[in-house]
């Protein structure tokens, strides 16, 4: 299924439960145009998947479109090299109303 930023299609989008934030990495930021001057100010601290923390760039609000779903949420810009283009986690899911396979597996036998 296509995902669409500003009109244009994102793909290789990891959706991680997981993960407390929403990613973007700096290079898809400036593949869809955005600019230093539109993120918002952020102060979190990341720790990655291979345990370094860095500090975000800052935020932007973007609105994701996949399929049916469009809404705008909160991204974190990050400086590094990654195998995504986006990484929504829990906040898109939970925002969205989405309860991933893996949940719903669990949540059965309760």
């Amino acid at each position: 299924m296509a995902s669409y930023i500003k009109e244009q299609k994102v793909d290789r989008i990891l959706v991680y439960e997981g993960s407390a934030i929403n990613i973007m990495p700096k290079s898809i930021m400036h593949d869809l145009g955005i600019t230093i001057e539109e993120l918002l100010k952020s102060r979190i601290l990341i720790q990655g998947f291979n345990l370094e923390v860095q500090r975000a760039i800052d935020m932007i609000r973007v609105k994701l479109v996949t399929g049916d779903l469009s809404m705008s949420s909160i991204f974190h810009v990050i400086d590094a090299k990654t195998s995504y283009k986006l990484l929504p986690g829990w906040p898109w899911l939970y925002e969205h109303g989405i309860v991933t396979s893996t949940l719903h597996q669990c949540l059965k036998y309760y």
